[in-house]
């Protein structure tokens, strides 16, 4: 099997629960201004001891809150269609509440109210009476509680630990809210993508909460995130900063979705795959950026992509074949992904690995066929381009690719197929001559021609010996059809002198016949890597062909094939 030695974005996400995301935009908010409006349903909640909240009809707060450092600096309450009284027992005042402002620090600073009943009169005459109601309004000032709809502070539930006064709020509608993110502060859209702020602002163009955990927002952010992790497209990858432009998101009960004009990562963990291709391993400096994103809530996104990755270790996993490679390097430029599909040019660069059996064939009886194990490495790299391509093997991927194989292993394999050893009658005169062949150079004269130097020997037991020191050259070339790399022409002349050597020199044929089309390496069946050209260098052999993925892991159709990037 070929191994070379190469290998975003991830799972189905649920929807986040809502009021996990609730909690974490109010506990993001830094400093900002939000504007929340609170539908109240008729109803009482205790907020002290002798003193209820009542509600009449269907009022409508409606709330500007400024917010510093985490809590609510200010706060104007309006309400309207309908009414908010604050009744006291016994002899305690009865008001209805039209308006108030808070400031923290200084507590309810100004208020709109009149008396209700008896107290109307009295209250309009003595505005002083009204203010043991209005002490007993107590704000929160945390932005949690004003985003669930709690204007006014009251006593809790014996059966839960929610305040009496959310029982009144049938829903609450937050819109038209900008405010800073604390730095340092972890922020997660369910399982697509997790972030600690760094610079974030962020928008709620509108938000619905529907007690008791109903929650619902649309938003935009924009600013750097840090040390996050990403999943799109059944991997994950971690990273240690990131940019977003223009971002967007939406958190409902039946989709979690996200959205950026621009995003940028500088990853340095986890795995990344190319979609229809290659897996990576990432490590720094790696950078994946895509513009006009949209991430679903099922993992696959789509943008236009740069990226640049790098990893020890990696896969191609395609068409049933797996390809594992070490020091692998991604690049690509402008590529387009549609729901998890890719399209567009990707270069692939890493070191391959290559076990290889080379069987050797001889043309003599007594020499049996051999199987020598070899190894080869090299650089390995490709142009690729996607085509509509996705896990699954769906679509098309189409290329070139050249690998560099190093002198050693074929030098090695070379002089597998030229060693022999053998005995056989040079009739009628001699019988039982032993001749052996014993390799000693291999190297390159050209592109494709190389130089052999081997040692004859022929010998017949206390008669005779002779060592020839003999030359010769050979071809290494490429059969197409079967994508296999061949020694072919071996020429060899011993030309020893003298009455032994004419001995030796009877081999010379046996040498021509023995050694052509020898297979030195052959690119596996399932594997649609061709073999167009062969050259070689002062230490290594070049080979260089076409990729031509197809949808059910076989060549694709020759119009797509002859696409080279």
């Amino acid at each position: 099997m070929l191994r070379f030695a190469a290998t975003i974005f991830l799972a189905a996400a649920p929807a986040l629960a809502q009021t996990e995301m609730l909690d974490q935009l109010a506990g993001l908010v830094n400093r900002g201004q939000l504007h929340v409006e609170v539908d109240l349903q008729p109803g009482n909640a205790a907020i002290a001891p002798q003193w209820t909240i009542q509600t009449l009809g269907t009022p409508k707060a409606t709330l500007t809150v400024e917010a510093d450092e985490g809590r609510v600096r200010c706060l104007d309450v309006d309400v309207s269609d309908g009414n908010l009284l604050v009744l006291g027992k016994g002899l305690r005042p009865k008001i209805e509440i039209e308006g108030i402002r808070f400031e923290e620090g200084g507590g309810i600073v100004a208020a709109r109210f009149r008396g209700r009943g008896i107290w109307r009169p009295i209250v309009a005459v003595f505005r002083t009476l009204a203010s043991p109601a209005l002490r007993r309004l107590d704000i929160p000032t945390d932005i949690g509680s004003i985003l669930r709809g709690e204007i006014v502070g009251s006593n809790k539930s014996s059966s839960d630990s929610n305040p009496d006064f959310l029982k009144l709020v049938r829903v609450v509608h937050i819109g038209n809210t900008e405010f800073e993110a604390f730095s340092g502060y972890p922020l997660a859209f369910g399982e697509l993508i997790a972030l600690d702020t760094k610079s974030l602002k962020l928008t709620i163009d509108k938000a619905t909460f529907t007690p008791p955990k109903q929650f619902e927002v649309d938003g935009r952010l924009d600013g750097e995130i840090e040390n996050g992790s990403a999943a799109f497209v059944g991997n994950h990858c971690r990273f240690a900063h990131g940019q977003l432009a223009r971002g967007g998101f939406r958190v409902s009960d039946k989709e979690t979705s996200l959205s950026a004009g621009a995003f940028t990562l500088d990853l340095n963990s986890g795995e990344f795959r190319w979609p229809g291709g290659p897996k990576v391993v990432v490590e720094e400096p790696s950078r994946f950026a895509v513009r006009d994103l949209r991430v679903r809530s099922d993992g696959r996104y789509s943008g236009t992509v740069d990226a640049t990755l790098f990893g020890k270790v990696g896969t191609i996993d395609r068409g049933g074949t797996s390809i594992a490679a070490n020091d692998v390097q991604l690049h690509t430029t402008g590529a387009r992904i549609v729901d998890g599909k890719a399209t567009g040019d990707v270069r692939l660069d890493f070191q391959y690995r290559l076990n290889h059996t080379l069987i050797v064939h001889y043309p003599v009886e007594e020499l049996r066929d051999r199987k020598v194990p070899l190894l080869f490495r090299g650089a390995f790299a490709a142009d690729l381009h996607f085509e509509d391509a996705g896990s699954g093997d769906d679509g098309v991927v189409t290329g070139r690719y050249q690998f560099t194989v190093p002198w050693p292993p074929v030098e090695q394999a070379a002089f597998e197929v030229l060693r022999a050893r053998w005995q056989q009658d040079i009739a009628p005169a001699i019988h039982k001559v032993d001749f052996a062949i014993e390799p000693r150079r291999f190297g390159p004269c050209g592109r494709d021609c190389f130089l052999l130097d081997v040692k004859v020997t022929a010998q017949k037991a206390r008669i005779f010996q002779q060592i020839c020191n003999s030359e010769g050259k050979a071809d290494v070339v490429i059969d197409a059809p079967t994508r296999s790399l061949l020694l072919r022409n071996v020429r060899v002349e011993p030309r020893c002198e003298g009455m032994i050597g004419a001995i030796v020199n009877f081999v010379a044929p046996f040498l021509t016949k023995s050694y052509s089309d020898v297979t030195l390496l052959q690119m596996p069946a399932d594997l649609p890597f061709t073999i167009d050209s062969v050259g070689s260098g002062a230490d290594a052999i070049v080979i260089a062909g076409k990729v031509a993925w197809a949808s059910d892991g076989t060549s694709a159709a020759p119009a797509r094939a002859a696409r080279e990037p």
